[in-house]
């Protein structure tokens, strides 16, 4: 077990357990929670939770245990002006032991779209405190505390969700489900591809589904789908295709909007990215 103490920021550690106690915001870079891990977080004080460019996710109320999930990349933030906030937050890596690991591997639809659960539990929040207790206390922590602290909570958060449907939402896009929608995209590269057809591939709504494409591909859908268009139209360019009959087969608006599109990313317009191709195909004599 590790610790660090200062005025403001405690942090202990316990294998792949972290626990941080901030007194006051702002919220250090250290104390941030964060991106690979999930986050059990009670505030002192109303917090804002955001994503993203600022995009509000939801308020956690002041003493209210909340369940932070992994790969949003959260920010804390107050919620008026006027109104501090401090915490203490355990972030929690796996592995993990059952039944926890089945609720972090498929959590409930509602906590996917919001990012994060108020876990309305008495028994949790009490839970909560007494292992951050055991964890901040200066002899250490015992393994067996440690793994029993784990099957209590997974327990718990069963309890909690036995009525959601969480088999049916994914958390993350499979292997296999993304490569689906890949190869679907890949088949019909001059469809439409939209997002709710591909959601449904994918068995998750239209908005989620953005999202965990871009976990999975750091790119949206329709980005993806632009630049694979693109990369089939230089082989269809150097194979002797006319630009307009390109754009017309890989579902572009029009051919002003292909160019566009091509010049924007080749830094050349696709009529001359042809003829440079068909001169190396077919040099002159002489």
């Amino acid at each position: 077990m590790s610790n660090h103490d200062s005025k403001n920021l405690q942090t202990h550690t316990s294998g792949s357990l972290r626990l941080l106690s901030l007194k006051r915001d702002p919220v250090p870079a250290k104390a941030a929670p964060s991106r690979d891990s999930w986050t059990l977080l009670l505030p002192t004080g109303p917090v804002r939770v955001c994503t993203g460019d600022d995009h509000e996710e939801g308020v956690i109320p002041r003493g209210s245990l909340a369940l932070l999930l992994p790969g949003f990349g959260h920010t804390l933030k107050r919620h008026a002006p006027d109104q501090p906030f401090g915490f203490t937050a355990l972030q929690l890596d796996g592995p993990f032991p059952e039944p926890l690991v089945s609720i972090l591997q498929h959590p409930p639809r509602k906590w996917q779209e919001q990012s994060f659960a108020a876990l309305r539990s008495q028994s949790l929040k009490q839970l909560f405190g007494i292992f951050t207790q055991e964890m901040s206390h200066p002899d250490g922590l015992q393994l067996m505390t440690r793994e029993l602290f784990l099957i209590l909570l997974g327990a718990e958060l069963q309890r909690l969700t036995e009525k959601e449907d969480r088999g049916r939402f994914p958390y993350r896009l499979s292997r296999s489900t993304l490569q689906l929608v890949l190869d679907h995209m890949e088949a019909h590269l001059g469809s439409k591809n939209s997002v709710p057809d591909l959601a449904k591939l994918a068995r998750c709504t239209p908005d989620h589904f953005i999202r965990l494409f871009r976990e999975a591909t750091s790119t949206t859908p329709h980005q993806y789908l632009i630049e694979r268009r693109l990369q089939r139209a230089v082989q269809m360019l150097s194979d002797g295709e006319r630009p307009s009959d390109v754009a017309t087969n890989l579902g572009f608006y029009d051919a002003s909007a292909f160019t566009r599109a091509f010049k924007h990313r080749f830094d050349v317009p696709p009529s001359k990215y042809a003829q440079e191709a068909y001169d190396r195909q077919f040099p002159k004599k002489g």
